[in-house]
């Protein structure tokens, strides 16, 4: 071969044994680009004989070779034959690594919505559709989001599906149709800033309990109910922000009790990103008449898309959808057509499995850093919640690692200025896995992140 590069032929056929030949031989010569075996500008072997070499047909790797190219890994240039184009080098990168930013990293989002652009540009009917006006989405929009969900298993098939400009845009809209100005809503003691904005602008009383291994503190939400009314309870049960607590079924079947006694309802945020292994089905499917189920494609694929979904009560689906009507009048359906399409393809699965592999990578590597260092954290998926003990203090520990050139979230981002209600005092940073765009990156960010450490720690001693 006119190349360095030997494929591995065991991994090849380990490969092989769950997907196509194709794709399994793009996935092996992908796993040598980021593995350094193949580096930038190198040219891939000739497609007869790496055909030959693993007794394949030629078709399946100039199939092969096309798949890496839509995938941004490699370019064929004519009369020459296919290079690396994927740098995965940092010799020009020298600004902070961003473990602020909750987002995935992109990492092949863009090429699975380069096809999902280029198959709408060539529907001619389905372009005039998405330019036409449409409150809630095409037929074919709902018809596919509710089967896909239904796929996931939620019992959504006959129930009211409202798209929304992402999360955010779901929660606003939830408050502003069930409370009034100066109405009572309850949270969790540390959540989702936005959260918080929404209940300014919409002027409502926040109050915020405290939440422990299990959930939420349940005592708490009782004692303000008997002494007020309470139009609504926020909670983020499945990876909880900034905390990762995973609420137990008992807390929130007793949550779904009190809100039956108290006539309040549950806003059920499910929008941070899960593992597959530990991602559930929601509260709401247990009871859809209480919880009004929010959700979006932010934290999965891209958050720029600004698509998001809601499942409200059957009786709210109305209200909602006039609310929204009043804010942008109608949300974007080219969004959807584009997510639509992109989740119909084989890239969309294969980017879903890629992005969890390297979160679980991520996730592996900062718990070994920490745990040298003997500090206190809690992981699920993409954020790493690191509590401080009451002699360290978070400002200090966040600035050491600014002058390292990481990027940090300390707790109080996550409460509001002045809490309704007295709530434990936070101390410790939120750090996310997913800036970092390569893997590259984010090495060099744990890097940075022990030197931190080891300057933090020696500054720690000489304090004590």
């Amino acid at each position: 071969m006119n190349t360095i590069y030997k494929p591995d032929h065991t991994l090849f056929s380990s490969l092989c044994k769950t997907q196509p030949k194709y794709r399994a031989l793009a996935a092996l010569i992908e796993h040598a680009i980021d593995n350094k075996m193949l580096g930038f500008e190198q040219k891939l072997p000739a497609q007869r004989l790496l055909a030959d070499s693993l007794s394949v047909t030629h078709g399946t790797v100039t199939r092969a070779y096309a798949l890496l190219e839509q995938r941004g890994l490699v370019t064929a240039k004519l009369g020459a034959g296919t290079f690396v184009s994927k740098v995965i080098e940092l010799s020009h990168f020298e600004g902070d690594t961003d473990f602020a930013s909750s987002m995935q990293p992109m990492m092949g989002q863009q090429h699975v919505m380069t096809n999902a652009l280029q198959s709408l540009s060539k529907d001619q009917r389905a372009l005039t559709d998405v330019m036409i006006y449409k409150l809630n989405g095409l037929t074919s929009h709902q018809y596919f989001f509710k089967q896909w969900l239904a796929d996931k298993g939620f019992d959504c098939l006959n129930h009211p599906l409202i798209f929304t400009q992402g999360a955010q845009q779901g929660i606003f809209t939830t408050l502003a149709t069930l409370c009034e100005s100066g109405d009572t809503v309850i949270a969790e003691s540390m959540c989702y800033p936005g959260f918080y904005h929404a209940c300014h602008s919409l002027k409502l009383s926040l109050a915020q309990v405290n939440v422990h291994s299990d959930g939420i503190d349940l005592a708490q939400i009782e004692a303000l109910c008997k002494s007020r009314t309470i139009k609504a309870v926020y909670i983020t049960p499945n990876c909880q922000n900034p905390t990762n607590i995973c609420y137990s079924s008992n807390n929130l079947n007793a949550l779904l009790a009190l809100s039956r006694r108290y006539n309040f309802f549950i806003i059920e945020d499910d929008v941070n990103y899960c593992l597959p292994e530990y991602w559930r089905l929601p509260l709401w499917q247990q009871a859809p008449d209480r919880v009004f189920y929010i959700s979006s494609f932010s934290k999965y694929f891209a958050g720029g898309l600004r698509a998001g979904y809601l499942l409200p009560p059957r009786l709210w689906e109305q209200p909602i959808l006039k609310q929204i009507h009043s804010e942008c009048w109608a949300v974007s359906s080219m969004n959807f057509e584009l997510i639509m399409r992109a989740i119909k393809s084989n890239e969309f699965t294969y980017n879903q499995t890629k992005l969890a592999d390297e979160i679980r990578y991520r996730i592996e590597q900062i718990k070994k850093l920490l745990q040298t260092y003997e500090i206190d954290a809690q992981f699920a998926s993409l954020n790493v919640y690191i509590r401080l003990s009451q002699s360290q203090n978070m400002f200090e520990f966040c600035s050491v690692l600014k002058a390292h050139k990481v990027i940090v979230r300390t707790l109080d981002s996550f409460i509001p200025e002045v809490p309704a209600l007295k709530v434990d005092n936070p101390n410790g940073v939120r750090l996310t896995l997913g800036g970092p765009a390569t893997r590259a990156e984010f090495d060099l960010g744990i890097t940075r992140v022990e030197a931190a450490l080891q300057q933090f720690n020696q500054t720690f001693e000489v304090v004590i």
